[in-house]
């Protein structure tokens, strides 16, 4: 394995097996507090993953956030220099086969970032990236003869890319095929993450869901009322639900 991991914006975590030393003025990710801070030239984290479980990701992540925020005002810096390398923590116990080890890595690597904005178009492009990869190459959805297996035994060949559009005059409205959806590669132009989220009860029948709050980088790092954005903005593309996010 690697002993290291290179975040994003220049910064690092170096990965220590037993047989290594752990430096010395190091702050346990569990214990971090804005005292031990004001103590500190520069804050080294110290992460053991043998001393947390995945209730206390959430807790632990929104704490450092809080933390590296309030060090920014005073001037505190996160993190040495080691052989050109910006390293921010010193990890133990750290399996890389371990889906929700290298998810709380990603919540690590999203405070990181310099602004709201960043952090929050880093969020949307990994979680998008993951849902892609959760479906790509499965036909989770069953298609045979341009029909998914919620509309198998129906005439009808609406699926998911169509919604309802109200005309110009009246109060009716109709089907009609998602403006995003692209035609020639039957693709998505909009890359909406609500979208992505949503699963028919086809698909909830097979034991597929999505929950917000069981998915980190989302459940850590938006408020409540973003979170019901993130769930029922659909047919939406990226850049107008980030900007509604910033809003929020």
């Amino acid at each position: 394995m690697n002993n290291i991991i290179e975040l994003d914006n220049s910064y690092y975590i170096e990965i220590l097996n037993r047989n290594n030393e752990i430096p010395v003025n190091t702050v346990d990710i569990c214990h971090l507090s804005l005292i031990k801070v004001l103590k500190s030239k520069n804050i080294v984290l110290r992460i053991d993953f043998d001393k947390f479980n995945i209730r206390d990701y959430k807790r632990i992540l929104k704490n450092l956030l809080r933390v590296k925020n309030v060090a920014k005002i005073i001037n505190k810096e996160f993190g040495i220099t080691e052989k050109e390398k910006k390293i921010i923590a010193y990890a133990t116990n750290f399996n890389e086969s371990n889906l929700k080890h290298k998810d709380f890595i990603s919540g690590i690597n999203a405070i990181f970032y310099k602004t709201r904005y960043e952090r929050y178009n880093y969020i949307y492009d990994t979680v998008c990236n993951y849902l892609d990869g959760y479906f790509y190459g499965k036909n989770l959805c069953d298609f045979k003869n341009n029909k998914c297996g919620e509309k198998r035994n129906t005439s009808s060949t609406t699926g998911c890319c169509h919604h309802f559009k109200h005309k110009a005059l009246g109060p009716f409205s109709k089907l009609v095929l998602c403006e995003y959806l692209n035609k020639e590669s039957y693709t998505c132009d909009a890359k909406c993450l609500p979208c992505k989220l949503f699963t028919c009860d086809y698909l909830e029948n097979k034991g597929i869901k999505f929950k917000i709050k069981d998915i980190l980088l989302l459940d850590v790092f938006f408020n409540p009322i973003q979170k019901y954005f993130i769930k029922y903005m659909v047919f939406t593309p990226k850049d107008k639900i980030l900007k509604r996010l910033m809003k929020l």
